[in-house]
Order: C-alpha cells, then structure tokens, then sequence
C-alpha cells in the first residue's frame, strides 16, 4: 500500500501539473487620442461581450466543477465499501483523478467567471476612471481568449491523456488489468469531453474588437457551446 499510496500522489501532480499561463497583453488603444465617444464605444462594447460570456463560461465553471467534486467523493465512498481489493484500487485511482480535476477547475478558473464583475464594478465617472477600465477590459479579452485557445494546444490534452495512462498503469499492476483498460479509456473521454466543451466564443470576441467592430455596431456571432447537465450534455445556441 506504500507504492500505491506513492503512485496516488503522482497521479494527483500530474493531473494539476497543467495549469494555464496567462499573460495580458499591451492595450490595444493610445489613451491620449482617444476621443470620449470611441472611449464608451469600446467600454460599451466590452461589456456587452463579457456580459454574453460570462452565462457560457459560468455553466462550463460550476458544472465540471461539480461534477468532479461527486465523481470524487463517490468513489472514494465505493473504495471503502469494495469487497476485493480491485475494485479498491480502481475507485482510489479514479478518486484521485476526479480529486486532481477538481482542485485544477478550482485553482485555475474561467478569467471572465469573476473577471466580468470586477470589470462591470470599476467606477467610470471621469474619464481617467474609464481609461482604467478600458485597459482592465482590454486585459479581460485576452486573457480569455488566450484561456480558450488553449484547447486547440497539444498540453491540455497531452497530460490528460498521460494521467489516465499513469492511473491505468497502476490499476494494472496492483489490481485487475481489464479494470485498467476501462478506467484508462473513461478517463480519456472525459478529460477530452472538458476540454472541448469549454466556450471558445473569447476568441472570437477579442478578434472582432481588434477588428473595430465595437464602431459599427455590430452583432454577435452565431456562437454554440455543449454544457453538462447532471445526467446528459445540452447544447446551447447564442445569436
């Protein structure tokens, strides 16, 4: 029980060892040429699409976050009530990978989760206080952004892959070897399943602010986003 206990732990760092590395870049305006109509152009707009992430990223948030939280304490529960020792070891290995999961959604959150209300509380009376706001507007899209494209980058999905093949492995050596296999390939799925349906719409939101559209006016894209919802998965669609 010593190496297994020692294997748990690894499990436990490799599941925490992503962790997003988020950097606000430079503001993409020149303060001193900035007229006040495009100054509440921008903070207007902004605020419109924090405003539309933040429901998206909120459901993404709390609904993987719970999830992991009861896939953690079931199995926990099923390990001290298993009755030989494999199915012990595979529900301590698959509770320490929920357990890993949930500390990594707890540690590291959606930016514009708490971030859109930091912004919306920013006074903006004087002008220097919506220049201020600006900048912490323009810091939100990047960063959520920069947390969105990060799906599509190889070391999310490398150490989730690599965790479960660790849990697998140790399945393998102190319990049953087709337990191994399932619980490999579960974890896999589930890992890639948070990954994917994680909103991307900051992408496009930043792109579309780059792209000056806060001074025409124009409306959102069509946007979609899969949410998990207690027992299933549903699709939400945003105009």
């Amino acid at each position: 029980m010593k190496y297994l206990s020692h294997s748990l732990v690894i499990i436990l760092a490799a599941v925490l060892a992503w962790s997003p590395q988020l950097h606000a870049e430079q503001s993409d305006f020149v303060s001193g040429e900035m007229s006040d109509t495009e100054l509440d152009a921008r903070l207007k707009f902004i605020g419109n699409r924090v405003t539309d992430q933040r429901p998206g990223a909120r459901n993404w948030q709390y609904g993987w976050t719970g999830f992991h939280a009861a896939s953690a304490a079931g199995q926990a529960l099923l390990a001290v009530d298993a009755d030989d020792s494999d199915d012990e070891i595979k529900y301590l290995v698959g509770a320490a990978k929920s357990t890993g999961a949930l500390a990594q959604m707890m540690i590291k959150p959606l930016p514009v989760v708490q971030g859109a209300i930091g912004f919306h509380e920013m006074p903006s009376r004087t002008r220097e206080e919506r220049i201020a706001k600006l900048a912490q507007g323009e810091s939100l899209l990047h960063v959520s952004a920069e947390r969105a494209a990060s799906r599509k980058g190889w070391k999310r999905h490398l150490i989730g892959i690599g965790a479960n093949l660790l849990g697998g492995g140790i399945i393998a050596a102190f319990g049953d070897s087709s337990d191994a296999i399932s619980s490999t390939l579960v974890g896999i799925t589930v890992a890639e399943i948070n990954i994917w349906t994680q909103p991307s719409r900051a992408v496009n939101d930043l792109e579309d602010y780059q792209n000056n559209r806060w001074a025409n006016g124009q409306k959102n894209r069509v946007d979609w986003q899969i949410i998990p919802a207690h027992n299933r998965l549903m699709v939400k669609i945003t105009f």
